[in-house]
């Protein structure tokens, strides 16, 4: 009996639902890898009111996080992929009138009027600098706003974004959502491909159409030798929310995203401080 077990056990082949069902067992282990694993920075997550984080290095090691797979509403960072989609769409000096379905969205950053002429580039500026939901919705309008969001959601999946659902290329539904996980493949990718998009997401101010628009991340007068670019986003349901790319001296690039928290720039500026500590800045 013994030796027919043994026989069995030596020609038994593994099923296809054998190795999907240890490839699901190793994916669940890798997503719930546990903070203490994955906190080179010494921090506890607890200390943080951000329902997410993530501080990973681009192309390389994962620093600090906190529920980094979970997927929560991303307010403005959606703008982040729209800008994204426009450098794919659109030419720089391409030009947009506004209409009024445009201008009337929530939010008067800007305060454009119908028929005022504006650049792919300015609309990026605007959207990226001062969150104008009005510029952003104009240029996803002229592309046809339906197609336009679904290219969104198809780039997100091309992109491994898995996480990542969009109703509308600015950010004011709670439906558009994304882990923190996805946003670091976002921001690796418009690294890689479009590194424009954090420049001018550094900028403290433009002036579009003489008028000028300021920027809504507070961390960049004083962070501004270290931020290679960065978004901000709020809304009620998504709390506060920042991503930013940081640069020190003796470190690689290195994302810092963080979702739904009560002070978003007083947990980025002690998550800044642990990196310096950590690359000897």
């Amino acid at each position: 009996m013994i030796f027919l077990f043994l026989l069995l056990s030596f020609f038994y082949l593994p099923t296809p639902a054998d190795f999907k069902s240890k490839d699901q067992d190793v994916f669940f282990k890798l997503e719930n890898f546990s903070s203490q694993e994955r906190n080179w920075l010494n921090l506890n997550p607890e200390e943080f009111s951000a329902s997410a984080i993530l501080v990973k290095e681009l192309s390389g090691k994962t620093l600090f996080e906190k529920n980094s797979y979970q997927p929560r509403p991303i307010a403005s960072l959606t703008k982040l992929m729209s800008a994204y989609l426009a450098f794919l769409i659109y030419q720089p000096d391409d030009i947009f009138v506004f209409d009024e379905e445009s201008r009337s969205q929530p939010g008067e950053v800007g305060n454009f009027a119908r028929g005022e002429k504006i650049s792919r580039d300015e609309i990026l500026k605007a959207s990226l600098v001062a969150s104008s939901n009005d510029a952003i919705y104009l240029l996803a309008k002229t592309y046809g706003l339906t197609n336009f969001v679904e290219l969104m959601n198809q780039k997100a999946r091309e992109l491994g974004m898995t996480k990542a659902e969009f109703v509308d290329p600015m950010g004011i539904s709670q439906k558009n959502v994304a882990s923190a996980y996805d946003l670091y493949l976002l921001i690796e990718k418009i690294y890689s491909q479009f590194p424009e998009i954090l420049n001018f997401s550094t900028l403290e101010k433009v002036m579009i159409n003489r008028k000028i628009l300021w920027t809504t991340n507070l961390l960049l007068p004083k962070y501004k030798k270290i931020i290679v670019g960065g978004k901000t986003g709020f809304t009620q349901e998504a709390g506060e929310c920042l991503l930013m790319v940081l640069k020190f001296n003796n470190s690689p690039f290195v994302s810092l995203i963080i979702l739904n928290s009560q002070d978003r720039f007083g947990e980025a500026e002690k998550i800044i401080q642990a990196l310096k500590n950590y690359y000897g800045d």
